[in-house]
């Protein structure tokens, strides 16, 4: 395997590059070995083709109602389907928006839990119109009934039906919705869930109940992260992990291990990331968790310094992508049985970013880019320019214009979600560019990021949508 251009591998990061603080001062024994350490290079999933992420055919005029959403304020991907309007429906109706009917290549989505595996599906599907529909209902206004309040005055039956489809359409918008819109209704769904729990119930009946509140728990842990809540979604992670030990879920404990390991690293605790994610690997023996949570391995890794571990993480979890049905893909972010391919790159770019390799970095986000920017994952889309961006700045002055552009560029495609991974990576770009503030670009770029990072005050629920700067402030 040909090794991948980019610094000598036998000296580790550039000078300049970011360091840990957390790693001690006396580089490790493994950190002056002589021998070649090889960087994986990009892969392609061996039944991935290019017409796989053709967009979708838009929805007939006579079946869509125009809308504005508040929460997706740019202009989607070509093919992306629109999270609707925020209305004043009751719970359960929706208004402004009606989506297209789901066509042959609408996407795989999470296996039902207490339902029958669902048929072999086409590997082009990758995302259901018809969520959209009902998360435009759950976070409306003006709801006549409190999510718990539905569940409560339901049958038990119906009760975990509809608390399915609120989870299902909740991880299908959480990557393009303000996470305070996330955390509330994950609140919401989590009490109506614990109210379930006071009615005596089948055994059946209360084994899927219980793996609803761990998941729940677990995406709320992520949308507490986004909003740069490390407490909270330490304790709703603990939380999902006891659920999934309680009713034996392995993919559902190494899911909350992953969040968690997430949560640490953007807290800049690698070395408690590397143990979470660690911990999460002895609970799943392959598919898409186990992916994820190599991937989490191979960023903590980079983020020590380890670059030998790190290029060994990356090379498994590539060979675990390779490994999943393409009947399994899934957007990007989390979920409990499905994983997407893109994200093997995108989490190499961060980790060699991290290595202080930047052209290595490129071959993988030039793998990754095309794809995530066909699909509705604003945070990603951002984190990767940005990660490639703080990579160019520590190379110095020539790299500026560069930096300018790709960090605008990932500004106003997260413009109106305001969220802390990406909010964290445009700090460290900011410090590494300030020699440089004699330049305009520089300066520009700065107040451009401040006023998306004070926007995050409006993107509560309730609030209405920020507007998109036409152009770089």
């Amino acid at each position: 395997m040909p090794q991948s251009s980019g610094s000598s591998p036998t000296r580790g990061p550039d000078p300049g590059a970011w360091v840990p603080a957390s790693r001690a001062a006396p580089l490790p024994p493994w950190w002056a070995t002589t021998e070649s350490i090889v960087i994986p290079p990009a892969r392609i999933p061996p039944d991935d083709h290019p017409e796989d992420y053709e967009p979708a055919p838009p929805p007939q005029p006579s079946m869509t109602k125009a809308a504005t959403s508040p929460t997706d304020v740019s202009p989607a991907p070509a093919g992306t389907p629109s999270f609707g309007t925020v209305s004043e429906a009751p719970f359960g109706a929706v208004s402004g928006a009606i989506p297209a009917q789901p066509t042959p290549s609408s996407a795989p989505h999470t296996t039902r839990l207490g339902a029958p595996a669902p048929g072999a599906s086409d590997r082009r599907q990758f995302h259901r119109y018809a969520g959209a529909a009902v998360m435009t209902a759950i976070l409306a206004e003006g709801q006549i009934m409190e999510v718990s309040d539905v569940l409560a005055a339901s049958p038990i039956q119906l009760a975990l039906e509809r608390a399915d489809d609120l989870l299902d359409d909740l991880l299908d918008a959480h990557e393009a919705t303000p996470p305070a819109h996330i955390l509330a209704q994950t609140e919401r769904l989590r009490r109506g869930l614990e109210r379930l729990s006071r009615r005596s119930i089948p055994a059946g009946d209360a084994h899927r109940r219980d793996v609803l509140r761990g998941r729940v728990a677990v995406l709320g842990a992520d949308a507490a992260f986004k909003l740069g809540d490390i407490e909270t979604a330490r304790s709703l992670t603990s939380l999902g992990f006891q659920a999934g030990r309680s009713v034996g879920e392995g993919a559902l404990r190494g899911s909350a291990r992953e969040v968690a390991a997430v949560n640490e690293f953007y807290a800049g605790r690698p070395d408690e990331a590397l143990r979470l994610a660690r911990d999460g690997l002895t609970h799943v023996s392959g598919g898409a968790v186990r992916a994820r949570l190599v991937c989490q391995e191979a960023r903590a890794l980079a983020a020590l310094g380890d670059v030998r571990g790190a290029a060994q993480a990356l090379d498994r979890a590539y060979d675990l992508a390779d490994a999943i049905p393409a009947d399994q893909w899934g957007r990007p972010g989390p979920s409990f049985d499905q994983f997407n391919p893109v994200e093997v790159p995108y989490n190499a770019t961060t980790a060699l970013c991290l290595l202080g390799r930047p052209q290595a970095a490129q071959e993988h986000a030039d793998l990754a880019l095309p794809k995530l920017d066909g699909m509705n994952a604003p945070g990603f889309r951002s984190v990767i320019r940005l990660d490639l961006a703080l990579a160019l700045a520590r190379q110095g002055r020539l790299e500026l214009d560069q930096v300018c552009a790709l960090a605008t560029e990932a500004i106003q495609i997260s413009w109106g979600r305001t969220v802390a991974s990406v909010s964290g990576r445009a700090d460290q770009l900011l410090a590494a560019t300030r020699p440089h503030s004699e330049v305009r670009q520089v300066r520009d770029l700065a107040v451009l990021i401040r006023e998306w990072q004070r926007s995050a005050a409006r993107q509560r629920p309730g609030g209405r949508a920020v507007p998109v700067p036409s152009s770089p402030v």
